[in-house]
């Protein structure tokens, strides 16, 4: 690959692989639930199952730590990319796709238990 074709990295703040059992929600009707992938102050990406059906624009993002259930909920977000993962087994049928989203406004309440979060349930990655 050469230097024109390489990504650009839009990354503002440091990423964070998420620990095993740190989960997303998007929640509407036909919700999308999936193991964190990364995290940051500002936004997370996880993977979910492509049920195919149509949905609505979800409503809600919650965080969720497996020992403790919900840890974060009611997170203002936006959608930045949401693309399908090619299957590493050509036998299965289920569809991956991974979901990028940008974080609103966070109350200070919701900032606080950010940084619980990431300092917690984390794993730094270098850049």
């Amino acid at each position: 690959m050469n230097m024109s074709q390489m990504p650009v990295e839009r990354r503002q703040q440091p990423r964070y692989k998420a620990v095993d059992g740190v989960f997303a929600a998007l929640v509407n009707h036909n919700s999308k639930l999936g193991q964190i992938k990364d995290i940051s102050k500002i936004g997370l990406s996880f993977r979910y199952i492509d049920s195919g059906d149509p949905s609505d624009e979800p409503t809600e993002l919650k965080i969720i730590v497996g020992e403790r259930g919900v840890y974060l909920d009611n997170l203002p977000f936006r959608k930045v990319n949401d693309f399908e993962i090619k299957n590493e087994y050509s036998f299965s049928a289920l569809r991956m796709r991974q979901i990028g989203l940008q974080f609103g406004k966070l109350t200070p309440q919701q900032r606080t238990r950010m940084e619980r979060l990431l300092q917690n349930h984390t794993i730094r990655e270098s850049k």
